[in-house]
C-alpha cells in the first residue's frame, strides 16, 4: 500500500480518541497525486498522497516517533541521497525503494 494511501477508508471526520494506535504523519516537502483533478477537486475529497523531491517524514505512534526520514523521495519512497533513523539506529546515505543501499 501506498504511503497515506490509507486515508482512503476514513469516509468521515473521525474523533481524535479514534486515532490512539494508528500510526500519524508529519511531512514537509512537496507531495505528488495521482488523483487529483484540478478540473474538479471537490469530485474525490480524499487523495492519495506520495512525498516527491525533497522532504522530511515522522512516523508518529502513541505520541512516540518510531521512524523519520530526511531526504530525497520518489513517487512515495526513499530514493536518493537521505537520512532515517529507525528503532534507535541511524542509517546515512543512498536509499532505493525505501531501502538502505550504502
Amino acid at each position: 500500500m501506498l504511503m497515506f494511501e490509507w486515508w482512503k477508508k476514513f469516509r468521515r471526520p473521525m474523533p481524535d480518541e479514534d486515532y490512539e494506535g494508528i500510526v500519524l504523519h508529519e511531512y514537509q516537502g512537496q507531495v505528488i497525486s495521482s488523483e487529483y483533478n484540478v478540473k474538479d477537486p471537490d469530485a474525490y475529497p480524499f487523495h492519495s498522497l506520495c512525498p516527491h523531491g525533497h522532504g522530511k517524514i515522522k512516523y508518529i505512534y502513541n505520541g512516540k516517533v518510531v521512524e523519520e526520514y530526511e531526504g530525497n523521495f520518489d513517487g512515495g519512497q526513499y530514493s536518493g541521497e537521505g537520512k532515517l533513523t529507525k528503532e534507535g539506529k541511524v542509517y546515512e546515505g543512498n536509499f532505493k525503494k525505501n531501502k538502505f543501499v550504502e
